[in-house]
């Protein structure tokens, strides 16, 4: 939500979300994660001006190709502009933002195998990619995927039932779970009021790990979500203590036991059908 949602919002918080950056990178952050979507594209030029004067070799910089741009001309025209707003020459990981059905897995491949072989993306990643989509698309790249960036948290484990995570075990690659916090439960009494994962009370099993463990529940949320070796996770704040409690969290490890309680009497859980609502 840096710069707006899906269109440019300049406001007096660009400031606020620049200076964040800065110190995001001062406190040992090094993965900024952003896409051409981003507030069409506004988001890729404050992070420009917040990283200009950071050592670009300790920064790892994700951006994404929107749905629908993952032709052959399309991609590369995405890629160049990114770059530009971006203010650099490469692209760490370059994610395809969602399946397009329309262009052929193999014509997407041969771009991104390109923009690897000229030095303009060192890793490939995809979002929201299945099973069956993430296995098409690497049939015809040479470089393996790196990621999959999918919804994941505690409430949310679509990609647990449809073997995602399995299958990112099995063949070596990340997943980056976006939304790890976005814990909402509905109040049984006013379905019209949420309780999320601040409040005390609202989750007693997190309060009860938070305990145990002698930390916060959002840190708790967060070490459980990365307790996993390949699964990473991305949280935005603008508060830069917020940001660095989140990161305290995936330094917490979670016994294999209290782990499996968690991932077995946490509710609510959500299935894909009820995403809505998470949205």
């Amino acid at each position: 939500m840096m710069g707006g949602d899906e269109n440019k919002t300049a406001s007096s918080q660009d400031a606020v979300d620049i200076r964040l950056i800065e110190q995001a990178l001062d406190n040992g952050f090094i993965h900024i994660d952003t896409a051409e979507k981003y507030a069409n594209g506004y988001t890729e030029e404050l992070i420009a001006q917040a990283i200009k004067n950071k050592s670009r070799e300790n920064i790892f910089l994700a951006s994404k190709a929107s749905k629908g741009n993952h032709s052959k001309f399309l991609l590369k025209q995405s890629l160049d502009a990114s770059l530009k707003r971006l203010g650099t020459d490469y692209l760490d990981l370059y994610y395809l933002h969602q399946h397009t059905p329309e262009i052929p897995f193999e014509e997407t491949a041969e771009a991104l195998s390109l923009a690897c072989q000229v030095g303009k993306i060192k890793h490939i990643g995809v979002c929201n990619f299945s099973v069956q989509s993430f296995d098409a698309l690497q049939k015809y790249l040479e470089p393996k995927i790196l990621a999959n960036q999918v919804h994941y948290n505690l409430a949310f484990r679509e990609p647990e039932f449809s073997g995602l995570i399995e299958h990112s075990a099995i063949h070596n690659y990340f997943i980056v779970a976006w939304r790890p916090l976005k814990l909402i439960k509905r109040n049984v009494v006013n379905p019209s009021v949420s309780h999320n994962i601040w409040e005390t009370g609202a989750f007693p099993i997190l309060d009860e790990m938070s305990k145990r463990y002698n930390a916060t529940n959002v840190k708790i949320a967060l070490s459980w979500v990365t307790h996993r070796p390949n699964i990473v996770t991305l949280v935005k704040s603008s508060n830069i203590s917020h940001l660095i409690e989140s990161a305290a969290g995936t330094q917490i490890t979670l016994s294999n036991e209290d782990y499996k309680i968690l991932s077995e009497n946490f509710y609510p859980q959500y299935k894909l059908s009820d995403s809505i609502i998470l949205n």
